[in-house]
Formats: C-alpha cells, sequence, structure tokens
C-alpha cells in the first residue's frame, strides 16, 4: 500500500495546468466526483470542460487522492529535462553513474514510495541493456546446488531438484531474463503450484549458485492472483506490426498473433512445421504435458511469409552458413523457420512496440491473451480455442480425437477463417 501525497510536500505554483487537468482528468475516470473533492458539481463540470483553470485550492484537494507513485506516474508522462552530460572516457562514466545512484538512494531515503517507480524504471533499462544477456548452466552447478540443499527437509529438496532439472531442460540448459519470464508463463497455464515451485527454484538456484544479479532481479515468483492484463486491441497489434522493419521479426510478431501460440514454441518451429500453402502449422511436441494440435494463419499473412520473409530466410541462411558451422548445430540451424537469435527478434519488436502502446509493459505473451480474447468474441467455442493454442495435452487429446471431438482440421480452419482473424 503506497502513502498518500502530502501537498505540502509540493510546490502547488509550478504544476501547470496541462498537469493539473491531466490529474483531475486521471481522479475523475477513478470515480473522484464534486462531493468528495468538496466542489459544486458545476464548477468541476466546467474545470471538466476546460473552461476555468485548475486552481491551487482544487489542486491541493485531488493531490490528497493520489498516492506518491500514481503521482510520480503522472508526472513522468510528462516531458522529463535531462540534466545528463555526456562522459568523456569510460573513467568519467563510472563516476557520473555512482553520483546518480548516489543520488537516486537520496532521493528514496526521504520519498521511499518512490521505490517501485525507481526498481521499474531501472530494470527496464538494465533488460533493454542485456537482451542478449545469456548465462549457461552446467551439471556441476546443478550438482553444487543440491550439496547446498542437504540441511533442508527432504520434501523441499525432492521439489527444487525436480522444478529446476525440469526448467533447465526445457530452456536448453541456458538462462536468460526474457526465456525464464516467457516459461515461467507458459507453467502458469499448466498450473499456478507448478509456476511458483519453478520460480522458487530457479531464485534459490540463481542466488546461491550463479550469484547473478541480472538473473535474480529479471523475475518474481509468481503469486496466487496475478493482476489481470487488458488484452491488446487488433488496432493496436496491427500498428505494431506496421512499426516493425526488420522482416524476421515482423513474420515472428505477427505469426504469434495469429496463431496464438507460445512464444517458444513458434520460435522453435521447423521449416516442415509450416504449410505456407495450406496456411496451418504443426508444432512439435515440446513436453510430455504441452503439445499445438494445429494452428493457422491469414492469407495475407502466407504471401508475406511467401514473398518476403522466407525469401529473406534462404538468404540469410546461404550467407550465415559457413561461419555458424562447428558453433552450432549447423543442420538444426538450416532446419530452424526462424534462424535468428531470439533476443534480437524481441528486440526490435519490442521498440516497436514501445512506440505504439504506450505507458503500458509489454510481453510477446501477451499475443497468447489477444489471440484468445479475439477468438473468443468472435464465438469461437473454448474447446476450439484451446486446441488452437494446445492447451489440451496429449493424453486428452488422444481420447477427444478418438471419441469425442466432431472438429475435422478443416472444420477448425473454416472456424478460424470464418474469425476474419488478420493483422498484417
Amino acid at each position: 500500500m503506497f502513502e498518500k501525497m502530502d501537498p505540502n510536500q509540493i510546490n502547488i505554483k509550478s504544476i501547470g495546468q496541462d498537469m493539473r487537468y491531466k490529474i483531475f482528468r486521471y481522479l475523475w475516470d477513478k470515480g473522484v466526483r464534486s462531493r468528495q473533492l468538496g466542489y459544486h458539481p458545476t464548477t468541476l463540470n466546467r474545470v471538466k470542460n476546460k473552461t476555468i483553470p485548475v486552481s491551487d485550492n482544487l489542486l491541493r484537494k485531488m493531490l490528497t487522492f493520489l498516492s506518491e507513485d500514481e503521482f510520480a506516474k503522472l508526472i513522468t508522462g510528462e516531458e522529463v529535462k535531462s540534466t545528463f552530460v555526456e562522459p568523456k572516457d569510460l573513467s568519467e562514466a563510472v563516476i557520473a553513474l555512482k553520483a546518480h545512484i548516489e543520488a537516486v538512494r537520496k532521493l528514496l531515503e526521504k520519498y521511499p514510495a518512490l521505490s517501485k517507480l525507481a526498481y521499474g524504471d531501472l530494470m527496464g533499462l538494465v533488460k533493454g541493456g542485456v537482451r542478449d544477456y545469456c548465462v549457461k548452466v552446467t551439471e556441476e552447478q546443478v550438482r553444487k546446488f543440491e550439496k547446498l540443499l542437504r540441511d533442508r527437509a527432504r520434501g523441499t529438496i525432492r521439489n527444487h531438484m525436480a522444478y529446476l532439472r525440469r526448467a533447465l531442460r526445457e530452456l536448453g540448459y541456458e538462462l536468460s531474463p526474457e526465456d525464464v519470464e516467457e516459461y515461467l508463463m507458459e507453467l502458469w497455464e499448466e498450473g499456478p503450484h507448478s509456476a511458483r515451485l519453478a520460480a522458487s527454484a530457479l531464485k534459490l538456484f540463481i542466488k546461491l549458485v550463479l550469484k547473478d544479479l541480472v538473473l535474480y532481479s529479471s523475475f518474481k515468483v509468481p503469486k496466487p492472483q496475478p493482476k489481470n492484463r487488458e488484452p491488446l486491441t487488433l488496432e493496436e497489434v496491427r500498428a505494431i506490426v506496421r512499426s516493425i522493419e526488420w522482416p524476421p521479426a515482423k513474420a515472428y510478431f505477427a505469426l504469434l498473433a495469429e496463431t496464438g501460440l507460445r512464444p517458444g514454441e513458434a520460435y522453435g518451429l521447423r521449416l516442415t512445421d509450416l504449410d505456407v500453402k495450406e496456411r496451418t502449422v504443426k508444432p512439435i511436441k515440446l513436453t510430455r504435458t504441452k503439445k499445438a494440435y494445429v494452428s493457422f494463419f491469414s492469407p495475407k499473412l502466407a504471401d508475406y511469409l511467401a514473398s518476403v520473409y522466407l525469401p529473406y530466410r534462404k538468404d540469410f541462411v546461404r550467407k550465415y552458413e559457413g561461419k555458424v558451422k562447428g558453433l552450432i548445430d549447423a543442420k538444426e540451424w538450416r532446419e530452424r523457420l526462424f534462424p535468428f537469435k531470439r533476443a534480437l527478434l524481441r528486440e526490435a519488436i519490442y521498440e516497436a512496440a514501445k512506440r505504439v502502446v504506450r505507458g503500458r509493459e509489454f510481453r510477446l505473451y501477451d499475443l497468447r491473451a489477444f489471440f484468445a480474447s479475439y477468438m473468443s468474441l468472435k464465438g469461437l467455442p473454448g474447446q476450439v480455442i484451446d486446441l488452437l493454442q494446445g492447451r489440451e495435452p496429449p493424453s486428452q487429446f488422444r481420447i477427444l480425437t478418438r471419441h469425442y471431438l466432431i472438429f475435422s482440421i478443416q472444420d477448425l480452419k473454416r472456424m478460424y477463417d470464418k474469425a476474419g482473424l488478420s493483422v498484417l
């Protein structure tokens, strides 16, 4: 719970009318009305219509309805004047960074409610600078972790090791902030309990063995009831697509939006999993509990893949095939639908999303929620959406197909096409 604003801490005269109207609109949208503010409804209607200014007294009253965190977010929506001076070399940069950190520390001591804002901005900055940040984990480190757990309860050790090994296996023994975050979101679909246990095991492993602050701070243990995020609209998704210039990122983003697949699942597709002519994608089985049956995409995306992306991909593979030999499995790399670094795809997408979805955090996994929301509004049955998004585990899917499922692939495709999802 954040502390309420103390108007006496604010230089009222320094706040211009644009910001005052912004604060008024924010409170009005939250349901704060004349009775709470102690003003006649006619006066507030005139303020709402901007026919009279927001007085100092009204502003003081409005500030009492804001937390320090809310006020900080409203203020930072305005243009912030920077006093940053470009350092001449690394030594000056280190000194400047230390000075800024000390200034932030003093600010937080005086205004502790700004901690959340500072943390969010700092982590966003750090993540932005380490998109390609990745830590490789060895079996020796895993064994060391198990030894460090010896003084804990037997059940705790068993849970930590089981969930850690599963996470490392599915993440290819490589941990990056983005991959861990997406992995935990996938687990949340299986069940909140699994996501929490996996996050706890990873947190402890990173803390005790890897001792990596970037990784440790990049994710949190999921709470029992996470906040519902407002789904992206079709207009927002289309605007992001238009803003992405790099063909691989545009193709990856559009495929995620139109299929509703998990980011890791789409990234792991092989060329043979995609049928551009039939507009279908059949992802490989990823784990014992997750499998996408079949997904589809629009004619416009099929045209883009055939005419723009796949030729671009072919030239890229021809150009760099000789350079990857000896570094990775060249045959497996050639078979990938997206033989590009995942971090680079994300970076291009996030840069475009930042220009469109201002003031809101965007994650690739949000496209999965967008797909489900869009299809639900178009009247597709929940079972069909679950099949398209791979929510039915293989064992349950076999039962459905053998005994109960009345939808053929062509039936599913007709239902998909009727919904008319196209983001290009």
